[in-house]
Formats: C-alpha cells, sequence, structure tokens
C-alpha cells in the first residue's frame, strides 16, 4: 500500500510539473501575442529628461577680474555672473567719446565757416558793384578830361580780379556746403560714423560685465578669476529647471500609434514607483537618431546591417508636478504612452512652444538705448547748432 501510494504521488507530481510547464509556455505565449498584435500602449525606458541648457560665453576679450557665481547656486536674469578688467575697453570708449566731441564741434565749425565764406563773398559783390558804379561815372567824365584811361583800365582791372575772387570763394563755399548740405549736427555723416564708433566702444566696455541670460541654475562652470578668456569661449552653463520635458526614444516598431496629444505616465528612477508624472506627447522628431550623427548610415552602398531605428519623442512635464518633484536634465525615466485614441489624433502635428522664459533674453534690449543715450548727452553738451540756422546757411547760394 505504500509502494503505491509512493507511485501515485509521483505519478501526480510529475503531471504538475508538466501542467506548470505548460501553463508558463502559455502564458508566456499569451503575453508575447498582447505584447506584439493586441496591446495598444506603448513603453519604453530608453528615455530621459531634457531641457534648455543656456551656454554663458565671453562677449569680449579680457582678463576675467571676478567671479561671483559657482556650480548648483540660482541667478535670475540680468545679475552679473563675472566681471573682466576693462582698462583698456573704458580708455577706448573714452577715446572715442573725445573722436565723437571733436566731430560735433569740427562740423559745428564748418556751419560756422559756411557763414564766414557767405559773408566774404557778400563783401566782394558790394567792392564790385561800388567798381561797377565807379566805372560808369569814370567812362562819363572820361570825355572831359577829369579821369584819365589809366583810371579806368585800372577799375576794369579790378573788377576782373574782384569776379575771380567771387568765383573762388563761391567754390569754397560749394566745398564746405558738400561736407554739410542737407544735414544738420545729428545727421551729419561725420557725426554719425564717431557716434557709431562710440557705441560700439560703449557697449564693448559694458560687456565686461557678463550678466545671466535667464533665470536658472548655474552647471559647467569652466572659467577662473585671472584667466585670459577670448570673444566667444564657453564660460559656464545656465540650466532653468521649470521648462523640462521627457525626450524618449521609440522603436520604428512601435511608432504606429503614437500620436500628438496622446496622454503619458512618467516614472523616474529618482523618485521611485512612487511619484507619477504626468505628461502629453508634445510632437514627434521628424528624423531618426542616425540622421544628424557624426557618421550617418549610407544604405545605398548595400554593406550595411539592418538595425530598428528609434525615433525621438517629445513629452511634456507638468509645471506643478516639476516643483513638487525637480527633475533635471540627463535624468532617466520610463514611459507609457496610451495610444488606445490614436485614430483621432495627428502624427504630424506639435504641441511644442517657445513661449517660455527660457527661450528668450532681455538683457541686451536697453543695451543700445544706453550707449544712444550716453552719445546724445555727448553731443549736446558740445552745443548743436539748430538745423534751422545749418539749413538757412547751406541754402545762401542755392
Amino acid at each position: 500500500m505504500k509502494v503505491n501510494k509512493l507511485i501515485h504521488s509521483n505519478i501526480r507530481h510529475h503531471r504538475l510539473k508538466k501542467i506548470f510547464g505548460l501553463t508558463v509556455l502559455l502564458g508566456g505565449a499569451l503575453i508575447g501575442w498582447w505584447n506584439l498584435y493586441i496591446k495598444t500602449d506603448v513603453d519604453s525606458n530608453d528615455a530621459y529628461v531634457s531641457g534648455n541648457i543656456i551656454p554663458v560665453q565671453a562677449l569680449v576679450s579680457g582678463i576675467v577680474a571676478h567671479v561671483n557665481v559657482d556650480n548648483t547656486m540660482l541667478v535670475h536674469t540680468g545679475q552679473i555672473l563675472l566681471n573682466e578688467e576693462h582698462n583698456l575697453t573704458s580708455t577706448q570708449r573714452d577715446k572715442a567719446a573725445a573722436n565723437l566731441a571733436k566731430s560735433v564741434r569740427d562740423t559745428k565749425s564748418l556751419f560756422a565757416q559756411m557763414a564766414g565764406q557767405q559773408a566774404d563773398i557778400l563783401v566782394l559783390i558790394a567792392k564790385k558793384s561800388r567798381l561797377q558804379n565807379d566805372l560808369i561815372r569814370y567812362r562819363q567824365a572820361f570825355d572831359s578830361g577829369a579821369v584819365s584811361a589809366q583810371q579806368i583800365s585800372d577799375t576794369e582791372s579790378d573788377i576782373t580780379i574782384l569776379n575771380r575772387e567771387i568765383e573762388k570763394a563761391t567754390a569754397n563755399l560749394h566745398k564746405s556746403d558738400a561736407l554739410v548740405a542737407g544735414t544738420h549736427i545729428d545727421n551729419n555723416p561725420v557725426v554719425q560714423k564717431a557716434r557709431a564708433e562710440f557705441i560700439d566702444a560703449y557697449i564693448r566696455d559694458q560687456r565686461t560685465d557678463i550678466h545671466a541670460p535667464v533665470t536658472g541654475y548655474v552647471a559647467d562652470r569652466r572659467v577662473q578669476a585671472g584667466e585670459q578668456v577670448k570673444e566667444g569661449q564657453p564660460l559656464l552653463s545656465i540650466v532653468p529647471l521649470n521648462n523640462l520635458w521627457i525626450t524618449a526614444n521609440i522603436k520604428e516598431t512601435k511608432l504606429e500609434r503614437i500620436r500628438t496629444g496622446e496622454p503619458v505616465t512618467i516614472k523616474t528612477y529618482t523618485y521611485g514607483d512612487h511619484v507619477i508624472f504626468h505628461g502629453t506627447v508634445l510632437g514627434i522628431i521628424p528624423t531618426g537618431g542616425s540622421t544628424f550623427s557624426l557618421f550617418p548610415p549610407n544604405n545605398a552602398t548595400g554593406n550595411y546591417i539592418h538595425i530598428v531605428e528609434r525615433i525621438p519623442v517629445r513629452i511634456s512635464l507638468s509645471p506643478s508636478e516639476l516643483q513638487a518633484h525637480p527633475l533635471r536634465p540627463g535624468m532617466s525615466v520610463s514611459i507609457h504612452i496610451d495610444t488606445q485614441h490614436y485614430q483621432h489624433l495627428s502624427t504630424l502635428a506639435t504641441q511644442v512652444q517657445t513661449l517660455d522664459t527660457s527661450y528668450a533674453t532681455p538683457i541686451y534690449e536697453m543695451e543700445i538705448a544706453n550707449a544712444q543715450r550716453a552719445a546724445q548727452a555727448i553731443v549736446t553738451a558740445n552745443d548743436l547748432p539748430s538745423e534751422k540756422t545749418a539749413n538757412k546757411v547751406t541754402g545762401f547760394y542755392q
């Protein structure tokens, strides 16, 4: 009896093992069939947090005198990040200011010179008129013998000389007018050139102070005090953490049902499964990842290995959820896209917008205005003649 029970127990055990094995195989097949043919959602762990990383570069060459920020520090738009010594740039600005002042005075002198030339011409014309009247009287008195022929000849010569002097004075007036005709101090080419040079020197001097273009956190600081930096050299980066998104690399075999506007749930390795982020598909990048690689594939040669391409998909993140649980660019995440309503959405549409402050900086808006005010102050301080006076002089002989 015990032997029979033992045999039956072994037989039942083997049957249970077979049933369990078949169940596992059938379950695996069902799961595979579900994932391949029935499942409508898309999962991926090839995803990461993305954001705008704002580079800060040297705007002018110089030596760094003071570094005011360091990595992880929060900076605000317009805050001074570092200072370059500006002995040379301030000297250039002073030189340009002096040149602008001189150009204003020289142009003003031209207008005054034209007024003097006008007066000289009027004097010469008056002398000529007097000599012409004298010549008439001399000719009338010549018959009576009161005036000699020599005196008449000398008077005629004097009139000829005056005519040449009037022509010379008029030519000089034309020459002066060529430099200022139709202009006043503000729009005279000489003054405008000097003004532009001053504005350039002024802005370059101001740019020795490096300002934060946007609000964010400092990262990748690579500049030190005393370092000689060149124009365009990267100094540090600023990372705004209030405008982030997810870039998920989806296999092209799973891309069929993905559409802009589909809801997405996101899990991060930082906060684990107990923190769920919610977003939507903002758009699908119009190229595969290999298209912009250093060595893009050349399949036309025929010598290639077929690899399933991954297409980047941009997914939004909720600002309120980001504030509660901050993320940083580069963090890995896993995403789940609900694609059950894909028939009603477009694959080519996009919801990406550039309205966030990290897409623009206002720090240069007042730069030219401040420089122009400084230039105008120099022009005004050097005693502008009125436009009415300038036009009156230039129109003298027209």
